[in-house]
C-alpha cells in the first residue's frame, strides 16, 4: 500500500498560510498574505481589539454618566431660574391679594350705589397701572361695579375665580381669559366681600395685565438657545422668553412637552422636541404653590450636553490613535516574532506531507520557546509518522477482509430472511364460516417466531403459532424444523393436542442440544359444527371475544413447553363458536412490548384494542393493534418477535354473500 493516504490527509490538515521564504511565486506570496489576514495575524489583532474594547466601554459608560450629570445641571439651572420668576409672580399675586382684601373692607364697595363704587374703582384703577379692571360682582355673579365702564350686563357667574372665592370664601386666582369688559388677554383675581352676618354678599375682582410678567422675566439670564414658557392648566401661553409674536394667548405649541409636563404635577425634567421638531431638555415646577401655574425652561440637547460631546470626541479621538499605534505594533511585530518561525515550521510540515518522511524542523529559541517546542514535537511526529503508517495499512486490511465477511454474512442472512418469509403464510385464508389472518415481525434479519393456518378440507382448518426462545439463525432453523413437523403431523391427526405431543417428542434432542425451548399453541376447527379444538405448550393463551361480549376472555388449555421433557400429555379445550366470534393467537412480543419508561403493552391493552375494532377484518384488525403496540412503545425498538393471528367466523356473513 501506498504512503499517499496519509500524507494526503496530513497535506489536508497542514495550515497553507505560509510559502517557501524562497519561492520567487508572485501570487503564490500574495496568497499567503491573503492567508495570514484569516489566520494567525488576524487573531492576534483580533486579541488586541479585545482588549481594547473594555476601554471603549468604559469612554461610553462615562459618557452616558457625564449625560445625566449634564440633565441634573440644566435641572438645577431651570428651577434656579424658575425660582427667580416665581418669586416675581409670587409677589405680584399677594400683592393682588393684598389689594383685594383691603377693598373687600371698604363700604363703598358694600352699598348699592354702583356710582360711587365705579368712581372709587376708577380711582385705583389709575393708581395701580398694572391692571386692567376692578370690580364687584354679586353673588349670582352680575357685576354692578367696574372700573371700565359697562356697556352692557355682564356676568361673570362662569367663571373660575368667582365660583372658587364664592366657593372657599378665600382669595381665588382664575385662569387666562379675554375680559368681558376690558376685551383684553388678562389673569384675574377675587376676594369675597362678607357682611356683618359673616354672609357673602358679593365678590370683588381684579383683572391684571400679564405684560408685567414677560417684562420681570426678560431681566433673567438664560442659558443659550433656551426658552421660558409660563401656562396655565389648560396649557395657555401666560408668558414666553424670547418673545414669539401671538404666542401669549395661545395654546402652547409644544403640545408633547406639554402632555408631558401635565402628568408631572410637582416638576421634573423630561425630552420632548419644540415647535420646530428639535430635541430639547425640558425643566418645569409650579409657579405659586397651590395654582394651576406652570413654569417650564427648554434648553437645547445640543447645548446641555456640548461639552459632555466635545470631551468624547477628544477621548474616541485618542482611544482611535492608541488603537492604530497598537494594531501597527502587532502588525509588524507578529512578523519577525511569530510569523518567520511558523513559516520555516509550515515549509516542513508540506515536506513531509509531500512524502519526505526524514524532513525535520529547524529549533527555534531555547527549551522555554514555545515554537521551539512545537518544531521539536513535530520532529518526533515525523519520527513515528513511517511506523504508524504500517499499522494504519494493516488495519486497513484488517478492516477491508472484515467488511468482506460482513458483506457475506448480510447477505447470507438476507437469504435466509426470505427463506423463512416463504414459510409464513402469504396470503389470509378464508373458508366456508372462519377466516384467518396473521404476521410476524422479527426484532432482527431472521427470528424464531412462526405462524401458520391451513385449511383442512373446504370447511375445516388448522392453526399454529409458536415461540422459539431467542433470537437469530438458530432459532430460525428450529422454527423451520417445527414448521415441518408440524405440517405432517396435522395430516395425521384429527385435533390439537396429539399434534403438539407429537412436536415435542421429534424436537426434544434438537431442543436440548441447543439448550432452548418452545411455547406453541395448535387449533383445529371445524366450521360445519363450529367447534374449536386448542391446546397449548406453555404459550401466552388465546383471547376469545364473543359477539355478545363486552370483553375477551382467554382459551385455556394447559401445557409444558416444548423441549423440557419427553413423553408429556397435553390437555385440550373444546369450545363452540358463534357468527362474529375472534380468536386471537399471539406471542409474548406483542404483549411485552415495553415503552421507554419500561411498561409492557399487557393483555389488558391487547384485548381493548381487539374490543375496539372487533368490527373490523383480521388483516385490518391486525395492523391496528400493532399501530396500538407501536404507539405505545413510542421510539423505543422491539425487543422480541412480534407475531399474531386473527381468527374470526363469519357465517353470517357468508350466507348473506
Amino acid at each position: 500500500m501506498s504512503r499517499q493516504p496519509v500524507i494526503g490527509r496530513l497535506d489536508a490538515a497542514i495550515s497553507v498560510g505560509s510559502v517557501d521564504p524562497g519561492s520567487g511565486d508572485a501570487s503564490g506570496e500574495s496568497k499567503s498574505w491573503q492567508n495570514r489576514l484569516a489566520g494567525l495575524r488576524a487573531r492576534l489583532l483580533g486579541l488586541l481589539a479585545a482588549i481594547l474594547l473594555p476601554w471603549l466601554g468604559l469612554l461610553l459608560y462615562t459618557q452616558a454618566d457625564e449625560r445625566k450629570a449634564a440633565i441634573g445641571h440644566v435641572n438645577d439651572d431651570a428651577l434656579r431660574l424658575i425660582r427667580i420668576a416665581t418669586s416675581n409672580q409670587a409677589g405680584q399675586i399677594e400683592a393682588a391679594r393684598q389689594v383685594l382684601t383691603a377693598f373687600a373692607q371698604l363700604p363703598a364697595l358694600h352699598g348699592p350705589d354702583p356710582t360711587t363704587c365705579n368712581a372709587f374703582v376708577a380711582e385705583m384703577l389709575s393708581a395701580y397701572p398694572l391692571y386692567l379692571n376692578f370690580g364687584v360682582a354679586d353673588v349670582d355673579g352680575n357685576v354692578w361695579c367696574s372700573a371700565v365702564p359697562l356697556r352692557t350686563q355682564v356676568s361673570v357667574a362662569d367663571r373660575p375665580y368667582f365660583r372658587t372665592a364664592l366657593a372657599t370664601r378665600r382669595f381665588a386666582i382664575g385662569e387666562y381669559q379675554i375680559g368681558r369688559i376690558t376685551r383684553q388677554p388678562a389673569l384675574n383675581y377675587a376676594y369675597p366681600i362678607v357682611n356683618a352676618h359673616d354672609d357673602v354678599e358679593a365678590v370683588v375682582f381684579a383683572a391684571q395685565s400679564l405684560g408685567w410678567l414677560t417684562g420681570a422675566l426678560s431681566t433673567l439670564e438664560f442659558p443659550p438657545g433656551a426658552e421660558l414658557i409660563v401656562t396655565d392648566r389648560l396649557g395657555t401661553v401666560l408668558a414666553r422668553l424670547p418673545p414669539v409674536d401671538g404666542a401669549i394667548g395661545q395654546p402652547i405649541p409644544e403640545r408633547a412637552a406639554f402632555a408631558k409636563l401635565s402628568g408631572q404635577k410637582q416638576g421634573g425634567v423630561f425630552e420632548a422636541i419644540d415647535a420646530t421638531g428639535s430635541p430639547r431638555l425640558w425643566a418645569h415646577a409650579p409657579l405659586i404653590a397651590g395654582h394651576d401655574l406652570h413654569a417650564t425652561i427648554g434648553v437645547p440637547k445640543a447645548v446641555a450636553f456640548a461639552d459632555v460631546d466635545q470631551r468624547v470626541r477628544r477621548n474616541l479621538g485618542g482611544l482611535a490613535l492608541v488603537t492604530i499605534a497598537a494594531l501597527a505594533a502587532a502588525w509588524f511585530g507578529s512578523r519577525f516574532f511569530i510569523l518567520r518561525q511558523i513559516d520555516a515550521l509550515v515549509v516542513a510540515s508540506r515536506k513531509l506531507a509531500s512524502g519526505d518522511l526524514g524532513t525535520r524542523a529547524a529549533l527555534f529559541g531555547g527549551r522555554g520557546n514555545e515554537l521551539g517546542l512545537l518544531a521539536r514535537a513535530f520532529n518526533a511526529m515525523a519520527a513515528t509518522l513511517e511506523s504508524r503508517e504500517h499499522e494504519l495499512r494493516s488495519a486497513q486490511e484488517r478492516t477491508r477482509a472484515a467488511e468482506i465477511e460482513l458483506a457475506v454474512s448480510r447477505a447470507q442472512m438476507e437469504i435466509a430472511r426470505e427463506i423463512q418469509r416463504t414459510l409464513l403464510p402469504e396470503n389470509p385464508l378464508t373458508l366456508a364460516g372462519v377466516r384467518y389472518a396473521g404476521r410476524c415481525i422479527p426484532a432482527v434479519a431472521v427470528g424464531g417466531d412462526y405462524f401458520g393456518y391451513f385449511p383442512r378440507g373446504q370447511h375445516a382448518a388448522d392453526s399454529f403459532i409458536s415461540d422459539v426462545s431467542g433470537h437469530g439463525v438458530g432459532a430460525a432453523l428450529l422454527m423451520a424444523e417445527a414448521r415441518t413437523t408440524f405440517m405432517a403431523e396435522r395430516l395425521i391427526s384429527r385435533s390439537a393436542a396429539p399434534i403438539l405431543e407429537k412436536l415435542n417428542d421429534l424436537l426434544f434432542d434438537d431442543l436440548d442440544r441447543a439448550k432452548l425451548f418452545m411455547t406453541a399453541c395448535c387449533s383445529t376447527f371445524d366450521a360445519q359444527t363450529s367447534e374449536l379444538c386448542y391446546a397449548n405448550a406453555g404459550h401466552p393463551p388465546a383471547l376469545l371475544l364473543r359477539a355478545d361480549a363486552s370483553d375477551c376472555g382467554f382459551l385455556q388449555a394447559g401445557g409444558m413447553l416444548l423441549g423440557i421433557s419427553k413423553a408429556v400429555k397435553f390437555e385440550e379445550t373444546k369450545t363452540i363458536l358463534g357468527d362474529g366470534d375472534i380468536v386471537v393467537f399471539y406471542t409474548d412480543g406483542i404483549t411485552e412490548r415495553a415503552n421507554d419508561s419500561g411498561e409492557f403493552f399487557g393483555v389488558d391493552r391487547l384485548g381493548d384494542a381487539i374490543v375496539t375494532h372487533r368490527d373490523c377484518e383480521p388483516e385490518a384488525l391486525i395492523a391496528t393493534v400493532l399501530a396500538a403496540a407501536d404507539g405505545f412503545a413510542g421510539s423505543r425498538p422491539n425487543d422480541d418477535d412480534l407475531t399474531i393471528v386473527v381468527m374470526k367466523v363469519t357465517k353470517g356473513q357468508d350466507r348473506a354473500l
